[in-house]
């Protein structure tokens, strides 16, 4: 999809550091006033023309802490390792310091309950958790290893799922190495969809699990081969890019960071269509490196190059108002030798609105974020950022 935009464009910006927690527990709002210009938007997409009206828009940002009530909650990296579920109501969120499921009630704005994980046995769930989704009917979706489970909310598991002992088409087997990431799509027939990495021949592919069945079916992603662009190896390591897959009632949706595109896939595997935009604010792809093999310190600096450039996050669907959410960022880097790590000197973030055929709406710079890579979705028609604010579960909540 290509489009010319009008991007939100700030008249005034107040950003917010990281102030006090008594200004946190307050819910204090920040308004920053951001206006675009009047008129047609011209948006041009797979599917033809269409004239677009943009109506003058603000946005506000509520900061907004969880009581924790004592609780220790994993902020680190683990928090990532959560979901919202399909109400709207809880939050919950992997919690790795004692093998527990953490429950946060978003509308009171407090920690409910715990409850354990079993690493084995008949509910063993494996002693490490990479992702979790809410399914239907309060059930949790875990992504461990080498296999994963769907479990209730009291812990027990009501289903495996095991790539590793499943056969394609013609028999073969799946492979040594479960998905990096997993998504159900499908609870009734159980459905489970995965990405794989070849990282002999650099390609990605998308492989859909029927658990009952016991067969996977595998299909090429890398048709316009954006990832294979950025498999960078140095030695016998890999650094290919990260891929993201997401569901939710709509479509399952697979991207990478380096690259802007989205597919779209029906629950059974079939592709709607790939999605292209022309942003304004970021590149739509981060330029090639000029190597993909090579030493270590020669692939770290092309990695760097390429955060400086952009990073795409996973869209969110906002239900309320029928449009999607999708961070992005560029990362500005300390000087220092090219050859070393060196520190993050800013983050900027920004984000893209599109509606609900995916044409892309408008774009900003959200200045009260500061680092990307944290948890985000939509919920009540507002934008949910988790932050860790001193050690204490918080989230920036905007309001377009």
């Amino acid at each position: 999809m290509n489009a010319t935009l009008s991007s939100l464009t700030p008249v005034s910006d107040r950003a917010i550091c990281k102030p006090p927690i008594s200004s946190f527990i307050s819910h204090s709002r920040w308004y920053c006033l951001l206006f675009i210009l009047l008129g047609w938007t011209s948006v041009s997409c797979q599917r033809g023309n269409n004239e677009q009206h943009t109506e003058v828009m603000s946005y506000s940002v509520d900061t907004i802490l969880i009581d924790a009530k004592d609780r220790i909650l994993d902020i680190g990296g683990y928090m990532n390792v959560s979901d919202l579920d399909n109400d709207g109501k809880s939050f919950f969120l992997y919690n790795h310091h004692d093998h527990f499921i953490d429950e946060i009630n978003l509308d009171t704005k407090e920690f409910v309950k715990a409850f354990p994980l079993e690493a084995e046995g008949p509910n063993g769930v494996g002693q490490y958790v990479f992702g979790l989704q809410c399914l239907e009917d309060n059930l949790l979706f875990l992504k461990t290893g080498p296999s994963s489970a769907v479990i209730d909310n009291n812990g027990r598991v009501v289903q495996k799922v095991n790539w590793l002992t499943a056969k394609d088409s013609v028999g073969d087997a799946f492979g040594e190495v479960p998905p990096r990431m997993e998504v159900v799509v499908d609870t009734k027939d159980w459905l489970v969809m995965g990405t794989n990495l070849d990282f002999l021949k650099s390609t990605a592919f998308l492989g859909v699990l029927s658990v009952e069945e016991n067969l996977v079916k595998n299909i090429d992603v890398d048709t316009e081969k954006s990832f294979s662009n950025y498999f960078l190896k140095f030695e016998n390591n890999f650094r290919p890019p990260w891929v993201f897959l997401r569901a939710d009632e709509n479509y399952a949706y697979l991207s990478h960071e380096y690259s802007n595109e989205i597919f779209l896939f029906h629950s059974k595997g079939e592709l709607v269509k790939v999605v292209h935009y022309e942003p304004k604010l970021t590149p739509a792809r981060a330029k090639a490196p000029e190597i993909l093999t090579s030493t270590r310190e020669k692939v770290r600096r092309e990695s760097r190059k390429l955060m400086e450039q952009v990073r795409f996050e996973a869209p969110v669907w906002d239900k309320v108002n029928r449009r999607y959410f999708r961070l992005s960022a560029k990362r500005i880097f300390e000087d220092g030798p090219e050859d070393e790590i060196l520190p993050i000197k800013r983050t900027h973030i920004f984000l893209s609105v599109f509606d609900a055929e995916f044409n892309l709406v408008s774009e900003i710079e959200l200045k009260e974020l500061f680092a990307e890579q944290f948890k985000y979705f939509a919920k009540d028609g507002k934008l949910w950022v988790c932050q860790n604010f001193s050690d204490e579960l918080g989230f920036l909540v905007f309001e377009f």
